[in-house]
């Protein structure tokens, strides 16, 4: 019997990426059935700052982790929308307020998953940055003892 094995057609930044932005996004969904009124991305941030340091340790950079951390890790926005969109169905009245209205509820949830995937790449950039920064790139020398 093998052992489990990762698609080897992913590069290592997409492995992390996904790893770290499905850990994130469990717990964004978590916060947001908690509170169930607001989402929080700290998640993302962690995240981001752990594939980073990760990254940085194994392979001497973090380039491009982050902020596809952070678009797999704000997933749970979609939901927020769908929730809008739900609401939205609703709508009743004169045909001009039915349609008014719906434009903008599409106007808003445009700029909502807009801004909230923007903030979420941001965040998971900006861990990322910071993870990195915090590790040294090359790995620990055989002879090292840790005391």
């Amino acid at each position: 019997m093998t052992g489990f094995r990762p698609p080897t057609g992913l590069s290592w930044r997409r492995r992390y990426s996904l790893a770290g932005g499905f850990v994130a996004a469990a717990f964004v969904s978590w916060s947001y059935l908690d509170g169930r009124s607001a989402m929080s991305l700290t998640a993302v941030f962690f995240a981001g700052l752990v594939v980073g340091a990760v990254a940085k340790r194994r392979h001497g950079t973090a380039t491009g982790v982050g902020v596809q951390t952070g678009l797999v890790g704000g997933l749970p926005i979609l939901w927020v929308l769908f929730d809008v969109l739900a609401f939205a169905s609703g709508l009743s009245g004169p045909t001009w307020f039915v349609v008014a209205g719906w434009l903008m509820v599409l106007g808003g949830v445009a700029a909502v998953g807009l801004l909230g995937f923007g903030l979420s790449a941001l965040l998971g950039g900006a861990g990322a940055k910071v993870g990195a920064a915090l590790t040294a790139s090359d790995p620990p020398s055989p002879t090292a003892t840790s005391e």
